[in-house]
Formats: structure tokens, C-alpha cells, sequence
């Protein structure tokens, strides 16, 4: 689903931070039932810090060029 919302509103910074948002969601079911508490826990650490990153980027785009169609 992730994938698809991907190639289908990829024009839009929010769409594209939305679209990995599933993307990780569906990891997070894949990867709960296959790896260690350990790889787990890293992989949700950095998928965390992924997402406070993008949107920290597109509040940085859109304050200072004042819309969200800022693709970096």
C-alpha cells in the first residue's frame, strides 16, 4: 500500500512522508515476527528518527519557502 500511495502522489512532500510512513508500518509487522528483540529495537530507533527528521524538513520547507512542495 505504502508503495503504491508512493507512485501515486509523489508531487507533495506531506504524500511522500505519508506513503514511508506506511512503507515502515508494514516493516514493523514483517520484521516482528522474523528478527531478535535487538535488530527490532534498532530498526524501530532509527525509523523514528526517520520520521522526526521529515518532518522536520518539510516544517523547514515550508517556513521558509512557504508551501509543501519542497522535494529535497
Amino acid at each position: 500500500m505504502g508503495f503504491f500511495y508512493l507512485l501515486l502522489k509523489w508531487q507533495r512532500f506531506i504524500f511522500i512522508l505519508i506513503a514511508l510512513e506506511f512503507l515502515v508500518m508494514s516493516l514493523f509487522y514483517y520484521l516482528s515476527m522474523g528478527v531478535g528483540e535487538m535488530m527490532f529495537f534498532y530498526f524501530m530507533c532509527l525509523s523514528v528518527i526517520s520520521s522526526v527528521l521529515g518532518l522536520v524538513m518539510m516544517v523547514v520547507g515550508a517556513k521558509f519557502y512557504g508551501n509543501d512542495m519542497c522535494v529535497f
